[in-house]
């Protein structure tokens, strides 16, 4: 069960936010699927999810997500992952650098009948802001 969990979470990454495939988000995560990304709001459901995920592909057209390391136990799957983009689109309200960033973030995913129900997320966003020249 497990390595099906983390083949499923490799096909959120590879389909989902490398790919920007809408359809295949959809067909991976339950229908009452959850997002809890901490600082940017709790509570997410798909539109919301591929609304915030089209503004960061605004931002950041060539966003790449590389999986560091991957853990699974019972029905959650933890990865770290690793993102790199070039600043080309305003992301909140910072007007585009040109500027390649690079910053991390760990998710857990929650898997119901082989299906995502759930993720929480935490990113660095701080780092990114600094890279982008709008924090020392």
């Amino acid at each position: 069960m497990t390595e099906a969990n983390k083949m499923l979470v490799r096909r959120f990454v590879d389909e989902w936010l490398n790919g920007h495939d809408a359809a295949a988000f959809r067909s991976i995560c339950t229908d009452d699927y959850v997002a809890h990304w901490g600082a940017l709001g709790d509570g997410y459901g798909h539109k919301d999810v591929e609304r915030m995920e089209q503004s960061v592909l605004d931002a950041f057209p060539d966003l790449q997500v590389e999986t560091e390391w991957m853990i699974s136990e019972g029905d959650r799957v933890v990865q770290r992952s690793r993102m790199t983009g070039t600043h080309r689109g305003e992301w909140f309200g910072i007007a585009p650098t040109g500027k390649k960033a690079e910053w991390t973030a760990v998710e857990i995913y929650r898997i119901e009948g082989g299906e995502i129900a759930e993720q929480w997320l935490s990113e660095d966003w701080t780092i990114v802001l600094q890279q982008l020249g709008a924090l020392p």
